[in-house]
């Protein structure tokens, strides 16, 4: 591309075919005020502008061949980073808005984020990966960094990222969570428990389906963990069991049941002592006291991954550590009509 001065009188709309203003003009007329926005095509531009305007001066970029407009660019990188769950605004000032079209848990490839960034080529800004969204929340920011864009660097650059969607929405599809307390766990204080895990899993669309008080014998404990997977339980939590105990029962069972221990304890503040087993696609949370009163922990980060049927793995883990200062970050990953209350 290359940048012109020209006087409107020596203009007509096919002289600059594709031109477009680079720098905001405001005239005032007879008629009022014509303002015009950098990024305004020229055949725009001279339809707007009175007769009476022919010595005014336009500031304008001329395209090559290969170039297209920011608007079209954005278009195009917002179509390569979009997958399920999100819509796309008409591009407003040269930029995309993407916005939540259910609720769900936002996955976002940060790395890919960082790359199409570094190339200068993308202006994309997020919410955090994990963050819970509901219907038109704007979930991220799509804009291409200049008035008039090479059309043939947009493709290389989308070349350079991954296959998967760079951003999307997983709806929250499970349903049945169960409670297991051990004989740690006071009568009382399960039920003051439970009523707080019941109405935190009622804005996900799910339900504390059992709450079962069981005694501390692997065996036992591994009859329940059977008991619950064949009665289609999507998410076991458990309470009263000790992270740092090798022969914790609760963690032994989980051994008898063959299921996987994915990690014991986490980089997260509130909740380091929680640990986190699978067995085929259903997890179970071992929960540490900080998390059963309805005080903010790590369950508030991780429930929203289980129940849209993310796998919670130990990368997963590791990864949230950063930004794991729950008192400090977990806002930003709420929707915004949760933060008021």
């Amino acid at each position: 591309m290359r940048r012109t001065r020209e006087q409107v009188s020596h203009l007509s709309p096919s002289s600059l075919p594709g031109a477009v203003l680079c720098r905001d003009l405001t005239l005032q007329t007879d008629n009022g005020r014509v303002s015009l926005r950098r990024g305004t095509p020229l055949t725009e531009a001279l339809e707007r502008i009175p007769d009476s305007a022919g010595d005014t001066e336009l500031h304008l970029l001329v395209p090559d061949e290969d170039d297209i407009t920011q608007e079209a660019a954005s278009e195009q990188i917002a179509r390569a980073l979009v997958g399920s769950g999100l819509q796309s605004t008409e591009p407003h000032q040269g930029q995309v808005d993407l916005r939540a079209a259910t609720t769900g848990v936002l996955r976002i490839d940060a790395e890919a984020v960082i790359r199409l960034n570094e190339t200068g080529l993308t202006l994309i800004a997020t919410a955090l990966d994990g963050r819970v969204v509901e219907p038109d929340e704007t979930v991220a920011i799509v804009k291409a960094s200049e008035l008039l864009v090479s059309a043939a660097a947009i493709q290389q650059a989308m070349e350079g990222i991954d296959r998967s969607p760079v951003i999307h929405v997983r709806p929250f599809t499970r349903k049945r969570v169960a409670l297991l307390a051990g004989d740690r766990i006071r009568e009382q204080n399960l039920n003051v428990s439970s009523k707080h895990l019941a109405a935190g899993l009622e804005r996900y669309g799910a339900e504390l389906s059992e709450v079962r008080k069981i005694p501390d014998d692997p065996a036992g404990i591994a009859a329940t963990y059977r008991e619950m997977l064949e009665a289609d339980i999507e998410l076991i939590l458990v309470a009263g069991s000790i992270v740092l105990d090798p022969e914790d029962p609760y963690l032994t069972a989980i051994e008898q049941i063959d299921a996987t221990l994915v990690r014991r304890g986490a980089p997260i503040d509130p909740g380091t002592m929680f640990w986190v087993a699978r067995k085929d696609d259903v997890h179970v949370f071992g929960l540490a006291s900080c998390e059963m009163y309805g005080k903010l922990s790590i369950i508030d980060l991780f429930l929203p991954y289980a129940l849209a049927g993310e796998t919670i793995d130990d990368s997963l883990i590791s990864r949230l550590g950063y930004g794991g200062l729950l008192n400090d970050t977990h806002i930003a990953r709420r929707p915004a009509a949760w933060r008021q209350e």
